[in-house]
């Protein structure tokens, strides 16, 4: 977990419902459960995809190893739900959620779609957050962007309240639902 994802956990309240979208191998996972949510959803599909110098393009062999070292680390809590998949082939009800957390693919449509796909699904006076808001690499630039323009745009285009975190940058935004 980056220190920077710290100041995106105190919108977690005990009881509360919660997805995290791109989970890697789980560390960031394991603050939100100190948080004491009722649920939490991980969603990854643990796949390799072909980005420069991202976590997720590992052989896909390696992604499988990632993926049963997370189902190993939360076997035993009964909180946890592991759902591995792409961010928007899942299926929940709308307003199921109090705070989810988006830190998947990063360019510019994909934030965006996780974006417009996870907002009917967060209960009112809930949170919708995530990771690298100012960050770019060359695939988000072939892509049109990285999160900061999705983020922005969907913000407007809602008339949503937004606020940016992070102690050594401003790299967590949380949108207020």
């Amino acid at each position: 977990m980056s220190p920077d994802q710290q100041p995106t956990l105190k919108y977690v309240n005990e009881g509360d419902i919660c997805a995290e979208i791109g989970v890697m191998k789980g560390d960031y996972s394991a603050q939100i459960l100190k948080r004491k949510p009722k649920e939490l959803h991980l969603i990854d599909p643990w796949v390799h995809q072909d980005y420069e110098k991202m976590w997720y393009s590992l052989p896909q062999e390696e992604m499988e190893k990632v993926y049963r070292g997370v189902k190993q680390r939360f076997t035993n809590d009964d909180r946890v739900f592991i759902h591995r998949k792409f961010s928007t082939e899942t299926a929940f009800s709308e307003k199921y959620f109090d705070w989810v957390y988006i830190d998947g693919d990063h360019t510019y449509p994909a934030v965006l779609k996780d974006l417009e796909f996870y907002y009917p699904l967060i209960k009112e006076g809930g949170f919708l957050c995530g990771d690298d808001y100012g960050w770019s690499n060359v695939d988000c630039r072939k892509a049109g962007g990285g999160p900061q323009g999705a983020v922005d745009e969907f913000v407007t285009k809602n008339a949503l309240k937004m606020k940016l975190l992070g102690p050594t940058k401003k790299t967590q935004f949380v949108i207020w639902v």
